[in-house]
C-alpha cells in the first residue's frame, strides 16, 4: 500500500519526484497496533518494499495505523518543511511529544526525514 502510495505522489508531482531520485535510505515504519511493519530501501530513484524491519535502517517510525496515516496528509510548507501548526500537523507534533509516535535516528537524520516526509505527502 505504500509502494503505491508513494508510487502515486512522485509520479505527481515533479518536485517530490526529484527528492525521490535524491533519496537513499532505509525507511523502516512499524504500525504498533496490528504488530506489523515494512522497510522501504529508498536508492536513488529507485524503492524496494521489504515485509518486516530490516536491518540497518536510517530512521525507523513507529505509530498506530492512524497516525502512520496522518503523516500523508501532513502539508508541505515554505523551504519544503512539513506545516505543524494546522490541525494535522499539530495532531502529529503532539502524538510526537507523547510518545505515540516515535522516530528513531529522527535527530541524526533530519533531512531525511523531511524528505520521506515530502514525499509521502498527498498535499
Amino acid at each position: 500500500m505504500l509502494g503505491g502510495l508513494i508510487e502515486a505522489n512522485v509520479q505527481a508531482n515533479a518536485s517530490k519526484h526529484k527528492d525521490f531520485d535524491a533519496l537513499s535510505a532505509r525507511v523502516g515504519i512499524w504500525v504498533t497496533d496490528i504488530d506489523e511493519g515494512v522497510t522501504l530501501v529508498f536508492e536513488s530513484g529507485r524503492l524496494t518494499v521489504y515485509n518486516g524491519l530490516e536491518p540497518r535502517r536510517t530512521i525507523t517510525i513507529r505509530a498506530e495505523a492512524e497516525t502512520v496515516m496522518s503523516l500523508s496528509n501532513l502539508k508541505i510548507g515554505v523551504m519544503g518543511m512539513p506545516v505543524y501548526y494546522d490541525g494535522v500537523g499539530r495532531g502529529v507534533a503532539l502524538k510526537l511529544l507523547q510518545g505515540k509516535l516515535k522516530i528513531d535516528g529522527m535527530m541524526t537524520n533530519v533531512a531525511t526525514l523531511n524528505r520521506v516526509t515530502r514525499i509521502f505527502s498527498v498535499q
